[in-house]
């Protein structure tokens, strides 16, 4: 990872998304590790340390120790751990530590909380998530071909991927009901192919019923 001052300002103006997330701070143990999992699991992302929410620099004062603290954090709290790229950027003076978490093929990672207890973690949108049943069967089978969709599932793929998480509905509006309104297509028929999406990786779902929503990973 070789980013410049221009290449992380270049970032800021697209906020908090599925591949990149703003801390002022170096957050606790367990929100960081979650991130870098989320990230691992999903698509891959950028974790801005000394960026405020709203994409302002702040700077980090000691930028080593919270570089070292995330390498630990990858060994640590992570299974199987984690190899991650770090870099110091100074931005017209305040110093903003970079780690880029690319998509894992040793996924799915988990986190290891001290007690023992483990949580799989996915990225929706700006979000961390805790990976369900389908979710993390998809993350395991580690499935993501697109050879042999049928015309169906190719639209709900793209259709699904226009209705990204936003300031209004950080979650998404992305519902099998939805869809088949929109394209006049039964519920049930609907359903089956976005089960069959999120069995093939192509999908992330969350939520239950009527009102489980789904995004891309």
């Amino acid at each position: 990872m070789n980013l410049s001052p221009d290449d992380l300002l270049s970032c800021l103006g697209r906020g908090d998304g599925s591949r990149l997330e703003f801390k002022r701070r170096l957050p606790r143990e367990e929100r960081a590790a979650r991130t870098l999992c989320a990230f691992a699991n999903t698509s891959g992302g950028l974790l801005l340390v000394g960026v405020t929410d709203t994409g302002r620099v702040h700077g980090v004062h000691h930028p080593d120790d919270v570089c070292t603290k995330l390498s630990e954090l990858t060994i640590e709290w992570l299974r199987p751990a984690l190899r991650v790229q770090l870099q110091v950027v100074e931005v017209h003076g305040p110093r903003v530590v970079a780690c880029r978490v690319p998509f894992s093929k040793e996924r799915p990672h988990a986190v290891v909380f001290p007690d023992g207890t483990t949580e799989f973690v996915v990225r929706v949108g700006a979000s961390n998530r805790v990976a369900d049943g389908p979710t993390l069967r998809a993350l395991e089978l580690d499935k993501r071909s697109r050879k042999g969709l049928t015309p169906l599932e190719q639209s709900i793929l793209d259709w699904v991927a226009k209705q990204a998480p936003n300031a209004a509905h950080p979650a998404g509006r992305a519902t099998v009901a939805r869809f088949g309104q929109a394209f006049n297509i039964g519920e049930t028929r609907a359903r089956r192919a976005f089960v069959r999406l999120e069995s093939l990786g192509l999908l992330i779902g969350h939520g239950a019923g009527r009102a489980r929503l789904y995004s891309t990973p």
